[in-house]
């Protein structure tokens, strides 16, 4: 049996997962910093979860207006 690699997630749950990694991501970068011991195990887990975030944000479809000229910033 393998994987579903194809399923659905609404928007009000995508936003629930990315708030609580970002949490979590914050709670790694300020314990890894005050301690030398969970900075090893810490930054394996910072990485992983910024590489989820990143993954998630290249997925989203950006609105960008098309009727008016587009001015960034």
């Amino acid at each position: 049996m393998g994987y579903n690699t194809n399923f659905e997630m609404g928007l009000k749950e995508l936003e629930i997962v990315e708030d609580a990694l970002r949490f979590r991501l914050n709670q790694l970068s300020k314990s890894s910093s005050s301690n030398a011991k969970t900075c090893l195990t810490g930054n394996k887990e910072i990485s992983e979860i910024q590489s989820v975030l990143g993954s998630l944000h290249n997925q989203k479809l950006w609105y960008r207006p098309t009727d008016t000229p587009y001015v960034s910033g």
